[in-house]
């Protein structure tokens, strides 16, 4: 999935190419970041020993989105160390979220500017609540659910059933061809899973239109 990601916050580190990778391959980097932060505890320099750690484990990642990551071990090192290295996962997570996650977030430029719920890490365009991942479709032209496909729920002119930017007669035609279907029906305007006079009707209140 390919995002469209622009840094509002000043002296955001991570671009977007980082937020790609973090939102499409999350798992990969949480693991690379657990092991190289566990394995760089005790290191002289905490920042150092995990830059070259992640840089090898992630090297798609640019220096200075893996310069927040590493800011943030060392944070998680000076203030977490027991919570994460004997306490339970949750407790870890707990201590990780209240003493560095802020810090982390502004340095990687992690916002959700439009309080969709979803930050800039997987949302395509953080100036529209209506758009995120999972996002149902404003039949509005845009790709609501950050998909890189424009479905037939998000297409501006739901009701042209042929794709010539109208609704006319042809499209009137195109859905009598399918009248009384009761399943897997293509041109079910009005979204009941069958064909008639429901759509129909829902069809030609829109006839005339040009998209």
């Amino acid at each position: 999935m390919s995002l469209i990601w622009t840094p509002f916050v000043g002296h955001a580190q991570c671009n977007s190419s980082d937020f790609n990778l973090l939102c499409n391959e999350g798992t990969m980097v949480n693991d690379a970041v657990f092991d190289c932060g566990f394995s760089c505890f005790l290191s002289s320099d905490i920042n150092a020993c995990f830059e070259g750690c992640i840089a090898e484990a992630l090297p798609e990642m640019s220096a200075g989105c893996v310069g927040c990551f590493a800011d943030q071990s060392t944070c998680v090192s000076n203030n977490c160390f027991f919570a994460c290295a004997f306490g339970s996962e949750a407790e870890c997570e707990a201590c990780v979220a209240q003493n560095c996650q802020a810090d982390f977030e502004v340095c990687a430029g992690i916002v959700d500017f439009d309080q969709d719920g979803e930050s800039t890490i997987c949302d395509c365009d953080d100036s529209d609540d209506t758009v995120y991942p999972g996002a149902p479709g404003t039949a509005s032209g845009v790709d609501n659910n950050c998909d890189g496909v424009l479905s037939e729920s998000e297409a501006a002119c739901p009701l042209d059933l042929d794709g010539d930017l109208a609704v006319t007669v042809a499209d009137v035609l195109s859905l009598l061809s399918e009248f009384g279907c009761e399943a897997g029906c293509t041109n079910d305007v009005d979204g009941d899973g069958q064909v008639s006079v429901a759509d129909v009707l829902t069809l030609l209140s829109g006839f005339g239109t040009v998209c």
